[in-house]
């Protein structure tokens, strides 16, 4: 395989430059960019050409979600009280934010990831990453290191780590009253 093993501190440096970044969640290989750096929508057409729903987000913390968040209902507070975990928020996106990572609605979709190096990179990285399944279009997600050879040419290479499950997180949609949610996952939420 073409792809190398990178420390948290290459990965940053190579999403920095615009370069992608495989990376391991409890549901199976990420793929990791900086949404707000010219030519990551061509990053991404390259990974997923068919996409059309906007790109999931991972961050390190609440403090970087909040930057994209133009107010909170109770129900997405109440969300993000699960948070570390494998749950993605649709929340109230600021103006001005990247289009690849917003809805027709308006809605940008984000969770802080219960993995430790999925979240290790978010919060060394300092800024939200793109955390779109690296598989193609309706595959399964990449879930071993042997499974990321397809993709070398679109990685600057990976961070490793095991992936535990086949279950993706759980989608929830807070744009609408009551929260709907939008894939089941990992994350079971008794009050939806």
């Amino acid at each position: 395989m073409n792809v190398s093993e990178l420390s948290i501190e290459e990965a940053c440096q190579r999403i920095a430059s615009g370069q992608a970044v495989a990376f391991p969640t409890v549901c199976g290989y990420g793929y990791a960019l900086d949404p707000f750096l010219a030519g990551a929508e061509a990053m991404m057409s390259r990974l997923k050409p068919d996409r059309s729903d906007p790109v999931g987000l991972i961050a390190g913390d609440l403090q970087a979600v909040e930057g994209l968040v133009e107010d909170w209902s109770q129900a997405a507070r109440r969300c993000a009280e699960s948070w570390p975990g494998e749950l993605t928020v649709v929340l109230r996106a600021v103006s001005g934010l990247p289009t690849m990572i917003v809805s027709e609605l308006g809605g940008v979709a984000v969770r802080i990831p219960a993995g430790s190096v999925a979240r290790a990179l978010a919060r060394r990285y300092g800024s939200v990453l793109t955390a779109t399944s690296l598989n193609q279009t309706g595959q399964k997600p990449a879930q071993t290191i042997a499974e990321l050879a397809p993709f070398s040419s679109v990685l600057a290479g990976y961070l490793a780590g095991s992936c535990a499950s086949d279950l993706p997180s759980t989608l929830v949609d807070t744009l609408v009253d009551p929260p709907r949610v939008l894939r089941v996952g990992t994350v079971v939420l008794p009050w939806l």
